[in-house]
């Protein structure tokens, strides 16, 4: 009598157990993950909810160095499900960071769509560092498909890195397409760059000259030289130095 009461008493504690409590325990082909609580599958499985499968590799595959997933071999690309065969036009060649071509074209051509197309390089001019496009020759300034010669103006000398092909020389500064003479006002001198002025140890810019730093009383010129600081332990009231 009593092991029918036994039996049904074990049951009812069996479904009392919460789902969860009895899916706890780790799938096949697992391990206790490396960042806390729980399992991670083990390498060549990947997770599909509460088991662990053996990851299927398509033709032309690998698995990835983590063991998760899988990834085409090279000279394949995936299209999510296969590796297809990357197709190569002529004067390309394969290329791992292209953009998701697989391919990159050869020194001299240019990517067209699907095609590498040969570089057209007009007079006095030359292949550029990526060899992808085309640069003027020194002397000479890039105007729509060709090179046109540069023009220099008074006072000019060429830079390939100026935007206009040129630079002014030391005394000149830039005026508009023409390079003028740098004026020095009495009590200045030509700045380190060569292309402006810059007003005497005490002295102050006003317009296009050099005015001298009038000081008050109990004040001396700053680090600046441009300005008056007071005298310690005087401190500055508008225009005068005033006992603190």
């Amino acid at each position: 009598m009593m092991k029918p009461m036994l039996l049904a008493l074990a049951l009812s504690l069996a479904t009392a157990i919460p789902a969860s409590a009895q899916t706890d325990a780790p799938p096949a082909n697992s391990h206790a993950s490396a960042y806390g609580d729980g399992w991670a599958c083990d390498y060549g499985y990947e997770s599909t909810g509460a088991a662990c499968l053996a990851i299927a590799l398509p033709a032309n595959a690998r698995l990835r160095a983590r063991g998760d997933g899988w990834e085409c071999v090279r000279g394949f690309r995936s299209d999510g499900q296969a590796c297809r065969a990357i197709i190569l036009p002529e004067h390309a060649f394969l290329a791992e960071y292209s953009g998701g071509n697989g391919w990159e074209c050869e020194r001299g051509y240019v990517s067209r769509l699907d095609r590498c197309m040969e570089v057209a390089i007009p007079a006095n001019a030359f292949l550029n560092d990526r060899g992808d496009d085309w640069e003027c020759e020194r002397g000479f300034s890039r105007e729509g498909n060709g090179c046109n010669v540069l023009v220099l103006p008074e006072g000019a000398y060429l830079n390939r890195y100026a935007t206009r092909g040129w630079e002014c020389g030391r005394r000149y500064m830039v005026s508009g397409s023409a390079c003028a003479a740098v004026i020095i006002p009495e009590n200045a001198f030509l700045n380190r760059r060569g292309d402006g002025w810059v007003c005497e140890h005490g002295f102050a810019r006003v317009a296009e000259a050099c005015a001298a730093v009038i000081l008050p009383e109990n004040a001396h010129i700053n680090a600046a030289g441009s300005g008056w600081d007071c005298n310690p332990p005087y401190r500055r009231r508008d225009d005068v130095c005033v006992a603190a």
